[in-house]
């Protein structure tokens, strides 16, 4: 028994000799698990000509109010089976306000000065426990930030707050291209349970360059938007966004200035108070292929600046000129989403946008301003063509009344829809000028949808729902394609039908002999603007490495561009006016979408 304690005490000692304290403010070399866990009791950095490798397993725990700035290298890899975790050594008192106790101040990679290439690097990491709520102001107030160009991969952020309670903090991850050509990849991470009253993730490209948040989940976030971009240049696609619970205006995808693409993402049962699921207050912004439903904006009061449940339009922040916002809305499918103010299914104020080819089902307003759409100011030019309206209602209307509720709106199209009523009825309201002659709607009550969703109430869930119409439906060929900007693919990921005749809504029907492409299979690989286009486009792509060709409708290859970076941009102005095919093709993956040029 005796040697037996002895043994026991023996690795005991052994254990609790096995981590490294670092009281030194400059850091270098290789964290490894001999040392683990690393406790960081002073405010660290990685130096500008210096690197530091962590290797998977490492644990890196932080005193409380210590911060890690990365100016030099940081090569942070884990990997799935041990993953790389920087947290608080303590986090008691961690939900208080006035006290940095419980929690560390974050990770932030500065502007690379060194010499060579940055190889920095974070994969499988998990940054938690980070705080910024006490009572005063601090600088770089974000658990996360890079102002450098940076992949995060299979990375975790969780607990973590900022600024709660105050609305002159941070946000909990901030993603800062501070070059033309540095880009930020955001892939497959996870974002949940955080704080902050400004954002979670907060997107911006002031000195240009471009953001990619690709393949993540942000859910169960409180306060700020989880996604919030300005003066951005950003791709926000296949990601799932749910469960967040915001304040103010925040919305679960916020864009104020700017590019971007919304495209492929899942957003669904969200609350907000005065936006909808996706809010874009000003740019030149593509919202194509997401499914948005089951999201609730809840403030009645909000005002002319707020409402809407699945989409919000705007222009009305930011100094951009009222013809530099320009929304293209293509082939969501937005259900059973509620507004408390107008809307239910789309908001539009003071904008231009084409809505075109969605399927609008099952939403609800709490006003009588527009169970499927609300236009609003008398500058708004709406182009609604080859959408789909079904089961949308609100307080004292019927299905049949008040789909589109114009306050106010400069030029109106109105064509090519299904609706389950006349124009007389479905719209309310008169616009000053109205585009088309509206007697191409398909007027109807059954659109032969696969499998929708019951009811129009926010707690009937759509996640299971099938909202493809079926081959007999009446929306089948019956919609159009001039002036429509048609997607080469529909929501289902189906070629759509590029000949006389479109379907309406959201998906095609396939027919025999018609199939899925290359563009289903890589759920849309690259994006590029502007588009229609006549002289240079910018594309942009998670590869680093590929051709990009340029093919005609009648498949013959007429030009190749190799490139060797994430964003690059190429010329077009030597080709006729027509559509065309853009094909990528990288080590591992192919695709293709549809350019027109002017």
């Amino acid at each position: 028994m005796k040697y037996l304690l002895s043994f026991i005490l023996l690795c005991s000692l052994q254990t609790s000799f096995a981590l490294t304290n670092i009281t030194t403010p400059n850091v270098s070399g290789n964290w490894t698990m001999a040392g683990s866990p690393y406790i960081v009791q002073v405010n660290i950095n990685v130096p500008t000509a210096l690197s530091l490798k962590i290797d998977p397993g490492v644990e890196v725990k932080f005193y409380a109010g210590t911060k890690f700035n990365v100016y030099g290298k940081l090569i942070s890899k884990g990997t799935a089976a041990q993953g790389i975790k920087f947290l608080a050594n303590d986090t008691t008192g961690w939900s208080l306000q006035n006290t940095t106790a419980g929690g560390w101040n974050g990770l932030h990679f500065m502007q690379y000065q060194g010499g060579g290439i940055d190889s920095s690097a974070m994969e499988y990491c998990t940054i938690r426990d980070c705080k910024y709520g006490y009572n005063n102001v601090v600088n770089d107030i974000n658990p996360f930030l890079t102002y450098r160009k940076l992949k995060l991969s299979n990375c975790t952020f969780t607990h973590n707050t900022s600024g709660a309670g105050m609305y002159t903090a941070g946000v909990v991850i901030l993603l800062n291209t501070m070059a033309a050509t540095d880009t930020i990849v955001m892939d497959n991470c996870i974002v949940s349970d955080n704080s902050s009253v400004f954002g979670i993730v907060r997107v911006i490209n002031y000195s240009g360059g471009f953001i990619h948040i690709h393949r993540s989940r942000l859910h169960n976030n409180r306060e700020a938007a989880p996604i919030w971009g300005s003066w951005v240049n950003t791709l926000i696609e296949n990601n799932e966004i749910d469960h967040n619970e915001m304040i103010n205006d925040a919305s679960p995808i916020k864009i104020s200035i700017g590019k971007a693409i919304i495209r492929s993402n899942k957003v669904h049962h969200n609350k907000c108070e005065q936006l909808a699921a996706i809010g874009c207050r000003s740019g030149k912004i593509d919202i194509d292929n997401n499914f948005i439903y089951n999201n609730e904006q809840l403030d009645g009061n909000c005002g002319a600046t707020g409402g809407g449940g699945g989409i919000h339009l705007a222009h009305n922040e930011g100094g951009a000129n009222f013809t530099d916002t320009y929304y293209r809305v293509r082939n969501n499918v937005i259900a059973n989403n509620f507004t408390a103010y107008g809307g239910g299914g789309v908001y539009v104020y003071h904008a231009i946008a084409d809505i075109m080819n969605n399927t609008i089902v099952n939403n609800r307003a709490a006003t009588g301003m527009g169970n499927g759409i609300l236009i609003l100011d008398p500058a708004s030019e709406v182009k609604l063509k080859n959408n789909l309206f079904k089961g949308n209602t609100n307080i004292g209307w019927q299905d049949t009344q008040s789909i589109v509720y114009i306050f106010t709106c400069n030029k109106l199209m109105y064509d090519y829809n299904y609706i389950p009523g006349n124009y007389s009825k479905s719209v309310t309201g008169v616009p000053s000028q109205l585009l088309g002659d509206t007697i191409h709607n398909v007027i109807g009550t059954a659109p032969m949808l696969v499998s929708p969703t019951a009811d129009n109430l926010v707690t009937t869930d759509a996640s299971n729902a099938n909202f493809n119409i079926q081959p007999q439906s009446p929306c089948v060929d019956k919609g159009d394609t001039v002036g429509a900007s048609p997607l080469s693919i529909d929501y289902g990921g189906n070629n759509r039908i590029m000949g006389a005749k479109i379907d309406i809504g959201a998906y095609e029907v396939v027919k025999s002999g018609e199939g899925l492409n290359d563009v289903s299979k890589h759920q849309s690989l690259f994006s590029f603007y502007p588009n229609p286009s006549r002289d240079i486009i910018n594309i942009t792509s998670p590869f680093t490495k590929g051709v990009i060709q340029l093919i005609s409708l009648q498949g013959a290859l007429l030009k190749s561009y190799e490139f060797n970076q994430y964003s690059f941009s190429i010329s077009i102005k030597d080709y006729t006016k027509g559509i065309y095919l853009l094909r990528l093709v990288s080590d591992t993956n192919s695709g293709s979408e549809q350019l027109i040029v002017e």
